[in-house]
């Protein structure tokens, strides 16, 4: 065979020989769609998103997504009612779900609380996927979002507006600002069971005026 066709070959039967060679079905962080920031509340209408993928870039069906918050003392994870769609520990402090045929896992968590860099943590089967902050409307971490007198999230996020605290951090851009008071607003008087007090979704607007 001539040389110059020789080299052409070669490549192709390497790259032939590395495809069949990678392992499938492992996990890989890299090849993965993972949430670009952690933020929940406890009415579980702000969902984690991820889709597993193996280190041949193929999605892994069926593959066990574990969220461990047990780094994350602050985290309240709302057990009631029951009837979520994964399944929480409450000894090692962790959510599990199982993938669909794509890969993909989607959690209405229902979670409130925050925590600091490194404190979330998620596995897929039993792989380090990546860590996380954990950023909640629920600011005081008790399972509900209120700004009157049973609760002072409002207050609590209003001293964050400005700043880079990843506690309330909501939008993933790095930052505590508009975007991410507008998503706290929208939270407000929910709780683990439904709404606090659904007249009162008004009383964070009088709050953001005070603090203008």
């Amino acid at each position: 065979m001539h040389l110059r066709a020789r080299a052409p070959l070669a490549a192709l039967l390497f790259l032939a020989a590395s495809s069949a060679a990678a392992p499938t079905g492992v996990p890989s962080a890299f090849n993965s769609t993972l949430p670009a920031c952690f933020a929940t509340c406890p009415f579980g209408d702000m969902h984690i998103v991820m889709v597993v993928r193996d280190l041949a870039n193929n999605p892994v069906a069926g593959s066990t997504v574990v969220l461990d918050f047990s780094g994350c003392p602050g985290a309240f994870v709302c057990t009631f009612p029951p009837g979520d769609p994964y399944v929480y520990d409450a000894p090692s402090r962790t959510v599990r779900m199982v993938a669909d045929a794509a890969g993909r896992v989607d959690f209405p968590l229902r979670v409130g609380g925050g925590c600091g860099a490194g404190g979330v943590r998620i596995f897929a089967d039993g792989v380090f996927m990546a860590s996380y902050a954990l950023a909640s409307p629920d600011q005081t971490g008790n399972g509900m979002v209120v700004c009157f007198a049973i609760d002072n999230d409002c207050d609590v996020f209003a001293s964050k507006l400005g700043g880079t605290g990843p506690t309330a951090d909501f939008d993933c851009d790095g930052d505590v600002d508009a975007m991410d008071q507008s998503t706290f607003d929208q939270h407000v008087s929910q709780a683990c069971e439904g709404y606090v007090d659904p007249a009162r979704r008004d009383t964070w607007g009088r709050v953001k005026s005070f603090y203008r």
